[in-house]
């Protein structure tokens, strides 16, 4: 299974660095899962760069559409009450922001009630570095362009 945080999912939708790697990984083999937190924040970045005029809204609502298809085919994990004690336990073992560690404990969580392997893609370096230190394989677009 492959869990994409934001930092790394928004990277389909918008050219950047990292970006061929994130695609090569989603055309690929492999259950991708993410949280559902993952939408607002994919939309809050996305109007961010109509906001700072990287992107026309034309464009925007073409990208927003084709994001919702795709979610359709995405194990999107809620936030549920399973996730709180790791959230706890991340949050004091980890200098993470809130959603950050939601993103880590859903993927811990995955691992733990899935006993499958997770790999974690994300392009925040502190993230990527908790999930390490939690025993996730991490995989970084950005390091893969280099």
């Amino acid at each position: 299974m492959i869990y994409f945080d934001s930092s790394a999912f928004v990277k389909r939708y918008v050219e950047e660095e990292g970006t061929n790697f994130v695609k090569s990984i989603l055309g690929g083999n492999g259950l991708i899962t993410t949280s559902k937190l993952t939408y607002p924040e994919i939309l809050s970045a996305l109007m961010r760069k109509v906001r700072a005029g990287e992107i026309e809204r034309k464009t925007f609502n073409g990208i927003v559409n084709t994001f919702e298809k795709d979610w359709d085919h995405i194990l999107v994990l809620d936030f549920h009450n399973d996730l709180l004690q790791i959230v706890k336990m991340l949050i004091e073992k980890h200098p993470l922001k809130a959603a950050d560690a939601i993103h880590l404990s859903s993927a811990l969580w995955l691992k733990l009630s899935s006993k499958a392997e997770v790999i974690f893609v994300a392009s925040d370096s502190n993230l990527l570095k908790a999930a390490r230190a939690e025993k996730l394989e991490v995989r970084n677009p950005l390091d893969e362009v280099k």
